[in-house]
């Protein structure tokens, strides 16, 4: 019997020898063809697979990813590149950023292959997946964790180089004639496309081909770059305005799958060619009622389809919606997810339990405005009356809560005195008193902690300990505090937070930069601080609203000097991703990550557009 079983087993294993000699098949690689077509956004692909072959692989390399970019990059121009070396010390970790910039389709993963076999683990997918897993030579970029554009792969600085990623995707051969149109993300597109198969149990690269990089023309911003230097008109800044609802359109997040569809890229990395931070909510906020008061305008009624650009930005807001805390009795219920923080080594989560309003203020009180889904209203009202019940627990109503880590943080900055917009837009619409008292009491907490005598406020309080930093000065940071002064003062005209208001408009007025910008501590040197871009286009939307609420001229100067700036430094070209927007290079160009690598900003380019249809809104009455 024994026998018996072994003769069987040889006889198989024999059979099954000769069988896989006679499937080993004949394929011509050679006559292999591959012809690239790309057409705007579309890259159509036509290709002959020769006889033999059943299926096939389609890999898709993107020149974003030659190289990586990391967060431990320098850049040659940072004024103190061993300050950045040393903070890179306090851990090995780093993120580097696959980019995918194809729409992906079923079937479709990715690929990281390094130059040499690294050791140790890494993190995939942050910040939303969190698995560790370990390094290989290849490691795979699951499908439901890629998201367009920037993506994060967590890992020990010292892991090898990337040599290279892909996109793939396997198609079977019905006829050898092929063809396939992918869409993609810009039409700044360049890479290789590769034909890969299995013969004879080995993986055969069977062609590739390369689409070039070309210099691209955008007629809107040539013909914008050639009103630059011609003033204040109309024309230009309806032609301004248009490149800014462009740029807004270009950062929106449209991969279905992805846990932020619909958000706003927060940043545009001009160094590395790619949009990052998807999951910023509240930066995406000032870019809808931007929008919303733009499709006002006759001009732009022309130019577009106004429900396109209302649905366009109702996708932010169902996204906003999406994220509030409902745990009933969480400590920090009502309040939305606002950021996950991000730094070379980490990323955390916040619940904006003094950030939220502002989200409220430009996004879903003015989305509630215009769609009339009450959805919008009943989560604002919610947030406002769960804030209410908070403010009696804390003397400085703290700034966020550390979801993960199931703490309220110690740390509270000037910047959460914004959180009055909440309120005024709620009181504004509703003429509900419940509403603007809550908003009252946060702000006097606040301003007993941050007020200064001269206008400015300290940079941050330490609620536990109550202890101060004192101010930095820096011009975007002191601009959300005058955010919130103002919208008390259209809850509670001329009274004591318009006075610190005007106060504030002094130090800035004094320090505005001759040519209307703001450097980056108000009044530091441009030329070693850096210009704020994101802080001169706020401050010119503050001084048109602080002239509005005092008709003083001195105010409309400030604010037109700030436009002019913001018209003179939008970019038009030649990267087409970033056109549209104000680029800036300092040490908050993508806040936590990337310092003084070149950026524009989504809550810039909707705070410069508002400054526009302030400004718009004046000349209809002259």
């Amino acid at each position: 019997m024994k026998k018996y079983s072994l003769i069987t087993i040889c006889f198989v294993l024999v059979s099954i020898a000769t069988i896989a000699q006679e499937n080993q098949v004949q394929v011509d690689v050679k006559s292999t063809k591959l012809q690239l077509t790309k057409q705007g956004k579309e890259l159509l692909i036509e290709a002959y697979i020769p006889r033999g072959i059943t299926e096939f692989e389609l890999r898709i390399e993107s020149d974003r990813n030659n190289p990586v970019s990391s967060a431990r990059d320098i850049i040659s121009s940072d004024p103190d590149p061993a300050a950045r070396a040393a903070n890179f010390e306090r851990s090995s970790l780093d993120v580097r950023y696959p980019v995918v910039d194809v729409e992906l389709e079923y079937g479709m993963d990715g690929v990281c292959v390094f130059e040499q076999e690294p050791e140790g683990e890494y993190i995939f997918g942050g910040p939303f997946f969190r698995e560790s897993l370990p390094l290989k030579k290849e490691i795979p970029l699951p499908t439901h964790k890629l998201e367009y554009w920037e993506n994060s792969l967590m890992l020990d600085y010292t892991v090898p180089k990337i040599e290279k990623i892909y996109l793939r995707k396997t198609f079977p051969v019905i006829l050898r004639d092929f063809n396939h149109t992918f869409n993609l993300l810009s039409e700044d597109w360049s890479g290789k496309i590769t034909i890969v198969a299995q013969v004879n149990n080995e993986t055969v690269e069977l062609a590739t081909s390369r689409i070039e990089k070309t210099t691209l023309t955008y007629e809107k911003a040539k013909r914008l770059e050639q009103m630059k230097g011609s003033g204040i008109s109309r024309e230009r800044l309806i032609s301004s305005l248009e490149l800014l609802i462009d740029d807004g359109l270009r950062r929106q997040n449209n991969n279905p799958y992805s846990p932020m569809y619909g958000n706003l890229y927060s940043f545009y990395d001009l160094e590395a060619k790619v949009h990052r931070t998807n999951y910023w909510n509240w930066a995406s906020t000032q870019y809808v009622k931007m929008v919303l008061d733009a499709i006002e305008v006759p001009e732009i009624q022309q130019l577009y389809n106004t429900d396109e650009l209302v649905n366009a930005v109702d996708k932010i807001g169902r996204n906003i919606l999406r994220y509030q805390l409902l745990e009933e009795g969480h400590p920090s219920e009502g309040s939305f997810l606002v950021i996950w923080s991000r730094r070379f080594n980490r990323y955390t989560k916040w619940i904006g339990t003094s950030d939220s309003g502002v989200m409220i203020r430009w996004a879903l009180i003015p989305l509630f405005q215009a769609t009339g889904d009450s959805t919008y209203l009943e989560a604002s009202i919610h947030w406002c009356l769960q804030k209410g019940s908070m403010l009696d627990t804390f003397d400085v109503l703290p700034h966020y809560y550390r979801y993960d880590e199931d703490r309220f943080n110690e740390r509270i900055l000037d910047e959460t005195g914004w959180d009055p917009e909440g309120h005024a837009a709620l009181y504004e619409v509703t003429g509900d008193d419940r509403f603007r008292k809550i908003g009252k009491e946060f702000m006097n907490k606040h301003m007993k902690a941050f007020q200064r005598e001269d206008g400015l406020w300290h940079r941050a309080y330490d609620w536990p300990t109550g202890e101060h930093i004192e101010t930095i000065k820096m011009t975007r940071g002191l601009g959300w505090a005058m955010e919130g002064l103002l919208a008390m003062n259209r809850m509670y005209p001329d009274t004591i937070y318009l006075e610190y208001a005007e106060k504030m408009a002094k130090q800035f007025q004094k320090n505005q930069n001759e040519d209307g910008s703001w450097s980056y501590i108000f009044d530091g040197d441009a030329e070693e601080v850096g210009i704020s871009e994101k802080g001169t286009a706020l401050w010119s939307l503050l001084f048109y609203q602080l002239y509005n609420a005092t008709e003083k001229p001195e105010y409309l100067e400030a604010a037109r000097k700030a436009l002019s700036w913001c018209l003179e430094n939008q970019y038009t070209g030649p990267d087409i991703e970033a056109i549209g927007g104000l680029v800036g290079a300092t040490p908050a160009s993508m806040v936590g990550i990337r310092e003084y690598f070149p950026s524009s900003c989504a809550y810039t380019t909707g705070f410069f557009g508002m400054a526009i249809l302030e400004e718009l809104e004046i000349l209809s009455k002259e």
